[in-house]
């Protein structure tokens, strides 16, 4: 699972990166990716300190903002970071809009939720075998509670003659 790291670690890790020490050691001292640690370098590049400030989160994207993003990851030749940077959308969703863009085109982008598929309207034939198969059902639930209720007439019987010092019979 992907770690979220908060302000004060981002923070710090800027401070080494400051220092002057490579990506690789604040990785490695910091515990945060590489990846994540460009990501957080670049942001606070582009808006000091704010930047790296914890981002509402943002449930649903427009259409246009789904295509315009694809278009400048795909099409204009921007990098992953560069992009997740520009419209501040994070990279997994990107590669969720670009993968359901190329299995889908742009039909993919659109609002899955939009997209529920409608109920199976069911025919006559399997209405009539939905019918048959409830009765059936029906059936073996009242022949199952039939086959309980003399197992404990059975049952009751066979205590009863035990309680009189007889044996139950053997049928």
């Amino acid at each position: 699972m992907k770690k979220k790291f908060q302000y004060p670690e981002k923070m710090a890790a800027i401070e080494l990166l400051k220092e002057g020490k490579s990506r690789n050691e604040v990785s490695r001292i910091t515990g945060i990716t590489f990846y994540s640690l460009s990501l957080i370098w670049h942001q606070y590049q582009e808006g000091g300190h704010i930047a790296l400030m914890d981002r509402p989160v943002h449930h649903g994207y427009d259409e246009e903002t789904k295509v315009n993003v694809i278009r400048d990851y795909l099409e204009n030749g921007l990098s992953l970071m560069a992009v997740t940077l520009k419209y501040n959308i994070p990279n997994q969703t990107v590669l969720r809009w670009k993968h359901a863009y190329e299995r889908d085109g742009l039909n993919g982008l659109k609002d899955s939720r939009k997209r529920l598929k409608k109920k199976k309207e069911r025919t006559q034939a399997e209405l009539d075998e939905l019918e048959v198969l409830r009765k059936r059902n029906e059936y073996l639930e009242a022949e199952n509670a039939l086959l309980k209720k003399v197992k404990a007439l059975v049952e009751e019987r066979e205590a009863r003659l035990r309680e009189i010092g007889r044996k139950p019979s053997k049928n």
